[in-house]
């Protein structure tokens, strides 16, 4: 199975992350195999979430907070050294929980924790103790007058504490094992390993390393180490997608132009003129009686000492006397 973890002060909901008012506190937990609960990928730990989650909405499910309840967060799970060495009994295991509400919530610290702990009263839970956790003791801040450490980003660091970078809402230990040059003026941070080791200064994000010293990122590039090329993709996309939009715009009206464009005179001529070169020529004699007529119609006029009837002959025979 699996879950979706928001970042800090937020809470899942509709598939989506939505800020919330966080009221962090301790629940005190009675396990038999505890020796797996340092892997969050084992049943044991899968189990003790379910636990855990389902102890809180409960709680508060039955209660007033119904509709301004989120969700709850577990933040550390921390066991004894005979659990951790293996031997498995009924161990009291502590739980770091972090409860979020939604952001215009009337309900705070005292009446929250008021709602925990009568749901404990039955005992059928397995939860056996919570105690809830000032604010700014889990943010590593400074508890002033009329500050509740609200706003993890604008609180004011312990003397010892300090944050690795502006956007970290906590305050932890670590300028005593980073050298005074990683800060935020030379773009660096000093960062907690997980397994609790040194920590490490490394740049911040939008920035590389280049033989000791964070310069910022290439153009396209971002985020840790320069290792986000989501921006250079972006770019690169768009910039086809442009001209390929350009080139289709200037087809377009060359297309729209060329059919809208009126016929050349002088190439009309120059055709005409072709065509009337293939007509037949003159002979050269007049044909009058032709009368349009491809070949002449031929006359033969009478002459003039002939009549007009081929049949008569005008000339006088000599009558013969018998």
């Amino acid at each position: 199975s699996w879950f979706c973890l928001c970042l800090e002060g937020y809470y899942y909901n509709a598939s989506a992350c939505m800020e919330g008012k966080i009221f962090p506190g301790i629940v005190q937990v009675t396990e038999s195999d505890t020796a797996a609960l340092g892997n969050k990928t084992s049943v044991a730990y899968e189990n003790l979430h379910k636990k855990i989650n389902k102890f809180f909405q409960d709680a508060f499910g039955n209660s007033l907070a119904k509709s301004d309840y989120g969700q709850t967060v577990i933040n550390k799970v921390s066991t004894s050294s005979s659990a951790r060495s293996g031997i498995r009994a009924n161990e009291a295991v502590n739980v770091l929980v972090v409860n979020i509400f939604v952001q215009t919530t009337k309900y705070d610290e005292t009446s929250v924790s008021e709602i925990i702990t009568k749901a404990l009263g039955d005992g059928a839970s397995g939860i056996e103790n919570y105690s809830k956790q000032d604010l700014c003791e889990y943010r590593g801040c400074k508890k002033n007058a009329g500050d509740d450490c609200s706003d993890g980003l604008q609180c004011e660091c312990k003397d010892d504490l300090e944050r690795p970078n502006l956007q970290v809402p906590f305050c932890l230990a670590l300028a005593s094992n980073c050298p005074d040059n990683c800060n935020e003026k030379n773009h660096k941070q000093c960062l907690q390993k997980d397994d609790g080791g040194v920590p490490e200064c490394v740049c911040l994000p939008g920035y590389q390393d280049k033989e000791g010293t964070c310069e910022m990122c290439p153009f396209g590039y971002s985020g840790v180490d320069c290792k986000d090329q989501f921006q250079l993709i972006l770019t690169i996309v768009g910039s086809v997608a442009g001209i390929l939009i350009l080139s289709m715009v200037i087809a377009l009206v060359v297309l729209s132009r060329s059919r809208n464009k009126p016929k050349n005179i002088e190439e009309q001529n120059l055709i005409e003129d072709s065509f009337s070169s293939l007509k037949l020529q003159e002979t050269g004699f007049t044909n009058s009686g032709a009368d349009g007529h491809i070949f002449p119609k031929i006359k033969i006029a009478p002459s003039r000492d002939q009549p007009q009837n081929p049949y008569v002959n005008q000339r006088v025979f000599v009558e013969t006397d018998y």
